[in-house]
């Protein structure tokens, strides 16, 4: 039986080869948790050379096999320090490997995503380390890089390699596929056996080798299950294929590899504490004789045209044929000897006879299809060797004409590369004066250069220095913070100490003269004095006792606040310096930028310079070329009567010639001074953008920083995210995180192609705040979970995401983006972007688990069911706000007649400005819907965003409801029927409605849009015309609290006991009835949120 099936716990081990049944797991087990697995892993990855424990390693994949998965073990076992010791690293691969082998089938699905993990893990640690186990180790990671190749090319094998599983999952029909299957099989086998050779080749003396031992223990286990596999998958093929010759090759390579196994197995039977953890196998001295198995097929019958082809063979093929027929003759004879005796067999047995017929007639169908295979191969291979004669000579005809045409094109470029080195001397020669001077200005323009790098890398030094002090003093002003807190709480045990023992004291006190007054019974009088006065006494010292303890715990109580509003105000500096730090940091960059393109433009104008004077050096050249050619004219005609003219010229001429080579010498010099200023700009140029580059490393660290810290929060219990989120609202917070996801890789694309670092830095800090307020809001929005199952998938799918986007972070830094060729950069970063906008995708198919669609998107007049909801909304604030003008006009009476008029007012204000936000709303929702539209209609457009819609028409709705209820509790509390609790808590909703709406303009606001300003001034507006309600509300509560407690001051003792019994038992009462409130609420919001839809409105 497979341990696939639900009727076993977990997977095969040594006490239950077949795997564990479900009735014998641990009770312990269920209750298993991630820091049980990481304790596990710790004690499992010691750095002493010596095993990992069975019992850690068993707990390990048998958590996998407990929960299902393996990202928790996945991830424990990525972030254990072990890149700084090696025998740890070696320790983890062997872990890895054991758990892969024996944990759950998703193991192995989530072990090859973690590829590129294994080889940081072999590339962490040098070949030739002091312990040895360098070289060890990437042996051992390229063995389990090939292995998870396997499995991704061959899913239906298990950890173990067990053939019975294999053929329930995969089955054996297909013998190409069979032929395939092993020889990956034998391949895998030759990369085990290289690397047991290396582990023997690499045990030290001076040591115990335990580790080295350790890693022998899942190779003999792997290897003797590839050993059986492949055994019984021969034996089946060669039951299925006729051909011996076909499975020959398989034969030898299995051969080789069952003689490696003798001699591996063999080794390891002579290591004792291997011995004792393990019973190695034995293995025959001669592999298994698979051709003494006969086929159970008839033989394949020979065509004429396959005859016919064959005769055209060499000497070798035809005697190899020839064999092949005797061979199926023989088997031919046997198989008419097995069919008399199956005869005689049926004759007795008749149901047995018709399946073992049946049986025959599929397996002669199989053979008949491979002899026709067998044909066709043959055909197709004479075919292709025709063919490939025929293009050789082809080829080798086009080859011959191709090469004279390319010799007669050499020479044509042979002579044209001449003509032009002519030109090129010509050209040069005229530049020599040019040069001199273009040398002479970039000696000074380099000066210049360099006395500005300095300068400013001087002024850079001097602004570090700054900041460093100034963390600094921040520092040493926290510390002495915390140590004056650390002395206050210790004063304050010590008076509470001391108070306690003056109490006890007087206690005792009181207990002693209790004592003399019942012995001294008979003097009544003076004993009941005497009472009276120890009593006042005690009262006397209780009473100061209690009044010192007061005052020391206001004094400690004033002490502390200040101290917390001091490290506020410190903290809120800090904050503030970090800010100006940042825009310090962009003007650095910007100056950089400016300096850059100053620069640049230097470089443009010298070589415009250069260019002008190479222009007039050329003409200059021209003009005394005209005036030589005419002096040589003149010469000629007036050569017979002018011979000392005719020498002064020619020593003229040899001036002009040496002239002319100290040019060309200048010239050169001035090449090579143009090249040391070209080399010192690009050095300028490198360095800035090493700046560059490491000012962008550290803006992405820092949003590695934000989503690191709001993963936290997620997981923290203590954080229950933005409760009034809704899941239309995280839905639109999801699409606008795919979309900054999306800019970001392009600005990174542009970063890569051209250089700029401007969107670059805009979209990184948006994209990490996106996805931070995205795990808020979706931590909200667990609430509605029906099931604590949903909430977990919810929490690990966000999850999943973010790490995505911290991954996409990390991946582009300069230090992973040096390792891949520039060329393919672009390509890879939107590989990543890609990645991370689908990781980040998954978050909508649970998320829209908890939508009720209210939307019908079929209808086409969608833009009338947003205008008529936010319509709605908008009427029944009129409607509320006329009730609440009636209810202030009524005549009314009572003690309260002012408090009620004032909560009336403030009420009137909120439902002021929520119309004045309902109207700010619609504005920015028709901008919105106008800039986003394009050239599609409004109804399309509500379409193509129906999660937005929905949220918007929500938030409208839930606004409208708010603000009814809030002037049905107004009403009642005038009335008598309400008290003032119901109207915080109704004004408490409406500020959450007015929130929900804001957020849901938000997701699709327009950037600078003057519509959403003056919407959020209208949300503020709301926000302080509830606070102002609440705080009328709760001063109204406090004064008749205040006047009740007046009469409890007329009690006298007795009465004092009583009522203070009852407020106990009370307050136990309502702490009760809070809980049972609670836990109804949250079942009333989910049922509410789930049966809410559009028929409410009618």
């Amino acid at each position: 039986m497979s341990y696939y099936q639900d009727e076993l716990a977990y997977g095969p081990t040594r006490s239950y080869p077949q795997g564990v049944p479900a009735a014998g797991r641990p009770a312990w087990q269920t209750s298993k948790t991630e820091e049980e697995l990481a304790l596990h892993i710790r004690k499992a990855l010691t750095p002493d050379e010596t095993a990992p424990k069975q019992k850690h390693v068993r707990a390990c994949f048998l958590y996998t096999w407990d929960l299902k998965s393996s990202g928790s073990f996945w991830q424990a076992l990525s972030s254990f320090p072990m890149l700084a010791d090696e025998v740890v690293t070696f320790k983890a691969i062997l872990t890895a490997h054991k758990v892969m082998r024996e944990g759950h089938k998703s193991v192995l699905v989530d072990a090859i995503s973690m590829s590129s993990w294994f080889e940081n893990l072999s590339r962490s640690v040098p070949p030739h380390s002091h312990r040895g186990y360098g070289v060890l180790i990437r042996a051992y990671v390229q063995f389990i890089l090939a292995k998870l190749e396997y499995h991704r090319l061959h899913p239906e094998f298990s950890g173990t390699f067990d053939y019975d599983e294999y053929v329930t999952l995969k089955g054996v029909d297909d013998p190409n596929e069979g032929f395939e299957t092993i020889n990956d099989l034998l391949v895998l086998l030759d990369k085990l056996d290289a690397l047991q050779k290396l582990i023997f080749a690499n045990f030290r003396p001076s040591s115990n080798n335990e580790a080295r031992i350790a890693a022998l223990v899942p190779l003999v286990e792997e290897s003797h299950g590839i050993y059986q596999f492949l055994v019984t998958m021969l034996t089946a093929m060669h039951q299925i294929i006729g051909s011996v010759e076909v499975l020959g090759p398989l034969r030898e390579k299995f051969n080789a590899g069952h003689y490696a196994l003798f001699r591996f197995y063999h080794e390891c039977s002579t290591l004792k504490y291997l011995t004792s953890l393990i019973t190695v196998p034995r293995l025959s001295q001669d592999p298994p004789n698979f051709l003494a198995q006969p086929p159970t097929l008839p033989p394949r019958s020979q065509s004429p045209d396959k005859q016919t082809k064959q005769n055209e063979i060499d000497r070798f093929n035809e005697e190899q044929n020839r064999l092949e027929r005797q061979l199926m003759e023989d088997h031919e004879r046997e198989q008419q000897r097995l069919q008399a005796e199956r005869e005689l067999e049926l004759a007795r047995q008749r149901q047995q006879q018709q399946q073992e017929a049946e049986q025959q007639r599929q397996l002669q169908e199989a053979q008949r299809a491979q002899a026709e295979f067998m044909r066709r191969q043959e055909e197709e291979r004479a075919r292709m060797e025709a063919e490939r004669l025929r293009m050789q000579h082809q080829t080798a005809a086009a080859n011959s004409q191709m090469e004279n045409q390319l010799n007669q094109q050499r020479f044509i470029n042979a002579q044209n590369e001449l003509e032009q080195y002519r030109n090129q001397c010509f050209q040069y020669d005229q530049k020599v004066r040019a040069l001199e001077q273009q040398l002479a200005q970039l000696s000074v323009g380099s000066r210049d250069m360099d006395v500005a790098k300095d300068d400013l890398i001087r002024r850079l030094q001097d602004e570090l220095a700054q900041w460093k002090q100034k963390y600094e003093a921040l520092a040493k002003l926290y510390a002495q913070l915390r140590k004056d807190h650390l002395a206050m709480l210790t004063n304050f045990k010590e008076v509470r100490d001391g108070a306690n023992r003056q109490t006890e004291q007087a206690r005792q006190e009181v207990e002693r003269a209790r004592g003399d007054l019942k012995l001294k019974t008979t003097q009544n009088t003076e004993l009941l004095i005497e009472r009276d006065r120890l009593k006042g006494d005690v009262d006397r010292l209780r009473a100061q006792y209690e009044e010192q303890i007061t005052r020391v715990r206001s004094q400690y109580d004033e002490e502390m606040g200040r101290l917390r509003h001091e490290l506020s105000d410190a903290k809120a500096s800090l904050g503030d310096l970090t800010n100006s730090k940042g825009a310090e940091m962009q003007n650095i960059m910007n100056r950089f930028e400016s300096e850059k393109r100053e620069l640049e433009d230097l470089v443009k104008s010298k070589q415009h310079q250069l260019d002008e004077l190479t222009r007039t050096r050329q003409e200059q050249l021209d003009e005394l070329r005209r005036s030589l050619e005419e002096k040589t004219a003149e010469l000629q005609r007036a050569r017979s009567g002018q011979e000392e003219d005719a020498a002064v010229l020619t020593a003229g001429l040899d001036q002009t010639l040496l002239a002319l080579a100290a040019q060309q010498k200048l010239a050169q010099e001035a090449q090579q001074g143009w090249d040391q200023a070209n080399a010192q700009l690009d050095g300028l140029r490198s360095t800035h953008q090493r700046q560059l580059n490491s000012n962008m490393d550290n803006l992405l660290a820092s949003c590695i920083t934000t989503v690191d810290e709001a993963i936290y929060k997620i997981d923290s219990p203590a954080n229950m995210g933005n409760q009034t989120a809704s899941p239309e609202y995280v839905l639109s917070l999801l699409e606008r995180a795919q979309g900054l996801c999306g800019d970001f890789g392009s600005s990174f694309v542009k970063l890569v192609q051209t250089g700029d670092h401007k969107d670059a830095i805009a979209t990184s800090t948006g994209f990490a705040h996106a996805i931070a307020q995205l795990l808020d809001n979706a931590k909200g929005v667990t609430r509605l979970a029906a099931e604590d199952d949903e909430l977990e998938e919810i929490i690990r799918t966000v999850k999943m995401g973010a790490l995505g986007g911290r991954l996409f972070f990390d991946q582009v830094k300069s230090v992973s983006l040096d390792t891949i060729d520039a060329a393919k950069r672009p390509e890879h970063i939107v590989g990543l972007s890609r990645e991370t906008q689908h990781q980040l995708g998954r978050m909508s198919g649970v998320l829209e688990k908890l939508v009720v669609h209210k939307l019908d998107e079929t209808k086409e007049n969608l833009e009338d069911e947003v205008e008529k909801s936010m319509r709605s909304a908008a009427n029944a604030i009129e409607e509320a706000a006329k009730r609440l003008e009636a209810l202030l006009n009524k005549p009314r009476e009572g003690a309260d007649l002012d408090v009620h008029s004032a909560i009336l007012q403030s009420a009137i204000a909120i439902t002021s400005a929520i119309a004045l936000l309902i109207k700010r709303a619609t504005e920015t929702q028709q901008e919105i819907v106008a800039h986003g539209r394009g050239s599609t209609t409004t109804g399309q457009f509500y379409k193509k965003n129906n999660k937005w819609t929905e949220g918007l028409i929500s938030a409208a709705q839930a606004v409208a409801t708010a603000t009814t209820m809030l002037v049905e509790v107004a009403d009642g509390l005038v009335s008598g029927s309400h008290s003032y609790e119901q109207l915080v808590v109704a004004a408490q909703e409406v500020s959450v409605a007015t929130t929900q709406l804001v957020a849901a303009s938000r997701v699709k606001s327009i950037p600078f849009s003057k519509t959403q300003v003056k919407l959020e001034d209208a949300a503020v507006a709301v926000r302080k015309a509830t606070e102002l309600l609440v705080k009328a509300a709760k001063e109204a509560a406090k004064r008749g609290a205040e006047q009740k407690a007046q009469t409890v001051g007329k009690l006298n003792r007795h009465q004092l006991k009583v009522a203070e019994m009852e407020q106990k038992v009370k307050i136990l009462e309502l702490e009760k009835d809070l809980m049972t409130a609670r836990s109804r609420l949250g079942a009333i919001v989910k049922l509410g949120y789930k049966e809410d839809g559009p028929g409410e409105d009618e």
